[in-house]
C-alpha cells in the first residue's frame, strides 16, 4: 500500500530507472547518496522508508499538513546528515527517529496556538470601564 503523502512526493516521482536499487542494501545506498549525491539511492531509500515515516507523523500530528511538514523536514534532515550516519547504521530506525522528533516538536509548537484559538473570545461588552 503507498502512503498518502501527495504534496511530498513530487520529487520521489521523478524519473526512477526500473531496478536501478532493486535488492541493493540500505548501507550501499546510504553511502552512494552521502559520496555522490545519488538521486535515485536517495529516492529508494524515501520509497523504502517513507511509508513509515508518513504513519509516525500523521498518528503524532493528526493533521495532514502538519504531517507533510514533518516528513518533508524529516528526509531534509536526512540528507544534510546522511554523511554523518556511521556505516551499516539501521537507516529505518534513524528516520524513525527523526521522525518521532520532528513530528513532536510540530506538534508541542502547535498545541499552544490550538489551545488559545479554541478559547471564547473575550466579550468586549462585559468589562467595566469604572
Amino acid at each position: 500500500m503507498m502512503f498518502q503523502a501527495e504534496g511530498v512526493a513530487r520529487f520521489i516521482r521523478g524519473p526512477v530507472q526500473a531496478g536501478a536499487c532493486d535488492g541493493v542494501p540500505d548501507a550501499e545506498l546510504l553511502r552512494r547518496f552521502a559520496s555522490a549525491g545519488d538521486e535515485q539511492a536517495f529516492r529508494t531509500l524515501v520509497l523504502r522508508y517513507g511509508p513509515v515515516v508518513w504513519a509516525v507523523c500523521r498518528r503524532l500530528t493528526r493533521d495532514h499538513h502538519a504531517a507533510e511538514d514533518a516528513f518533508q523536514a524529516t528526509f531534509l534532515v536526512f540528507a544534510r546528515k546522511a554523511g554523518g550516519l556511521r556505516t551499516g547504521a539501521a537507516v529505518g530506525g534513524w528516520l524513525h527517529a527523526v521522525a518521532w522528533r520532528v513530528a513532536s516538536r510540530g506538534r508541542a509548537r502547535g498545541a499552544p496556538s490550538r489551545r488559545i484559538s479554541n478559547r471564547p473570545a473575550a466579550d468586549p461588552a462585559a468589562r467595566s470601564t469604572t
